[in-house]
């Protein structure tokens, strides 16, 4: 049996978050300022005038947004195409230990938006209800014996000693859905799926999915941030005066869950909570942030970073998950890109992030008996081993997770093994000496060195899609940690794919 040994440092700064329930450089499931959900996918019907076909699977993504606290507060939530470009931005306000849950699908394909609204606008309480106490001896009657209203859970006039939300009073999605309706709706099924923010190739936002017609398979993606804020707003993340103006709170209280149902089946797992430092007194200039591309690395954020290598279990078909084993990769390009989109067209060769394709530093597949097999590589150059990405005169589909967001069959393209099953050491910090994944640099290029954080969710699937299992990825190192591991100095003691 052949074994191999396997060396990673584990550890990063730790220090306490404040009034959350977690670690700071330790993302667990623990009330947090931000989440994230990493990845989405929603087949979209046909817009009349626009498309001629709809997506062949059927696909849709939920999420739910909680508020851990009694008191109000808000959560702010941007959709982001798969080249981290934001489409819209939207605010739900939520009473004490409220939740509101959003269906992707219900969005993309009807324009309907969370109806909330705050004390202010809803002075009957009919729309975000502040809820009943339980057991209070001073109710003793009623539909709900023993149970009283909670109006301190609700904003001021209902609480005066809770805050108004003035911005919330013309910023809410107020009425009745769809609330997107005409160039609204377009701006988020167009742009998701890789023509442009109205349907005109211009101002992209993420890439084309070739299949289904004309060259798209009609499935929006992308990722979703949330932000508790202090008021509400119609900001991005990546636009001047959304940090270090008071309007984003340091305050760790929001929690949630998300499913993606595909076919008949699904998959769930938490929200990614990142929390962050309360104290102002972890992250400075310099230290990596989960937003650090967005304020120009000086930590004004506050919010922990991701992690930056992975293990991950795999089945490929014919194994016990039959039907294969996917990986949900989100990536950070480190590099502040503009508001929309590049307007030079959403080709792969024309119009693309600076950033396109990223890199990784190694991807190494593990079968049960310790061998070891490298991938994700262009063929072994005499001399200098192998390239991830490859040179601009070489075809960059060999780069195995290139864009920010994206599903990767693990059986399929670059990302192959000859084992059945086992497990996958994913590193995907980019190389030494290439900070910014691509020879033509960002405006934050060399930002935080070689360390780039991911997220990854491992979804495995059964034969005929009769189920599926979904959860994250493990953890190996953090982006706190501030150093690129490597499994192996000598490339030599594992078996490399050559493509």
């Amino acid at each position: 049996m052949k074994r191999t040994r396997l060396f990673i440092t584990l550890t990063c700064s730790l220090a306490l978050g404040g009034q959350s329930f977690g670690e700071l450089c330790t993302i667990d499931a623990v009330p947090a300022a931000t989440l994230l959900l990493p990845y989405f996918e929603v087949s979209l019907q046909p817009i009349p005038g626009i498309d001629e076909v709809e997506a062949d699977t059927y696909v849709d993504t939920f999420f739910s947004v909680n508020n851990a606290s009694a008191s109000p507060t808000v959560a702010h939530v941007v959709l982001w195409g798969d080249w981290s470009l934001p489409s819209i931005d939207f605010d739900i306000f939520l009473t004490g230990y409220d939740v509101e849950t959003v269906s992707l699908g219900d969005l993309f394909n009807n324009g309907n938006l969370p109806i909330t609204a705050h004390a202010n606008n809803d002075p009957d309480d009919l729309i975000s209800p502040h809820g009943r106490a339980v057991n209070d001896p001073a109710n003793a009657s009623g539909p709900f014996p023993g149970n009283s209203e909670n109006p301190e859970w609700d904003s001021a006039p209902d609480f005066p000693g809770n805050p108004s939300f003035p911005g919330c009073d013309s910023n809410l999605p107020l009425g009745v859905n769809p609330v997107l309706t005409g160039s609204f709706l377009d701006r988020v099924r167009c742009g998701h799926t890789g023509r442009g923010l109205a349907c005109d190739q211009q101002s992209c936002i993420g890439q084309v999915h070739p299949g289904g017609g004309i060259g798209n398979d009609f499935i929006a993606r992308g990722y979703v941030t949330i932000d508790h804020v202090t008021d509400c707003n119609l900001l991005f993340p990546n636009q001047a005066g959304y940090f270090g103006s008071g309007l984003v709170s340091d305050v760790n209280l929001l929690w949630g869950d998300y499913f993606i149902v595909r076919d008949g089946r699904a998959i769930g797992d938490s929200l990614v909570a990142i929390e962050a430092d309360t104290d102002g007194t972890t992250f400075g200039p310099g230290d990596y942030t989960f937003y650090g591309r967005y304020v120009d690395g000086l930590g004004t954020d506050r919010r922990e970073p991701l992690a930056s290598t992975w293990a991950s279990r795999y089945f490929t078909p014919g194994a016990a998950f039959s039907g294969g084993t996917s990986l949900l990769v989100w990536r950070d390009s480190k590099c502040q890109t503009a508001v929309s989109g590049f307007g030079n067209g959403c080709s792969p060769t024309l119009g693309t992030p600076p950033w396109w394709p990223l890199a990784q530093t190694q991807v190494v597949m593990f079968d049960v008996q310790e061998d070891a097999f490298e991938t994700c590589f262009d063929l072994i150059t005499p001399g200098q081993g192998g390239i991830s990405p490859p040179p601009p005169d070489v075809d960059p589909s060999v780069a195995c997770f290139p864009i920010e967001t994206g599903r990767y069959r693990i059986d399929e393209g670059d990302l192959n093994t000859p084992y059945d099953f086992g497990w996958a050491y994913i590193n995907t910090n980019f190389l030494l000496g290439d900070t910014s994944g691509s020879p033509t640099p960002c405006s934050t290029d060399g930002l935080f060195g070689d360390i780039a954080q991911t997220w990854v969710t491992t979804e495995l699937d059964s034969d005929a899609g009769a189920f599926s299992v979904g959860y994250a990825a493990t953890q190996l190192t953090s982006a706190c940690n501030g150093a690129n591991p490597f499994i192996f100095g000598d490339l030599g003691s594992i078996t490399r794919t050559t493509q």
